[in-house]
């Protein structure tokens, strides 16, 4: 599956989704489900995840470093 979307700018605003203030982006999705709305970047991977038909974060990977042994 793909998702098709225009980024249109990229700063600080309110969110279409929460209303809270914050760093994201304006964007339209061909599926005119979102029309040049200003979307945080958490609501932003949140919608491309449900639209994606994925609703879990990716796994962080952990990077393990050796101690110093005696």
């Amino acid at each position: 599956m793909s998702i098709e979307l225009t980024i249109h700018s990229a700063g600080t605003g309110s969110c279409s989704l929460t209303g809270k203030e914050g760093e994201g982006m304006t964007v339209t999705f061909k599926d005119g489900t979102v029309k040049e709305a200003f979307l945080s970047q958490r609501a932003f991977m949140q919608l491309v995840r449900m639209k994606a038909g994925t609703t879990e974060k990716p796994a962080r990977s952990s990077v393990s470093v050796p101690g110093n042994a005696m």
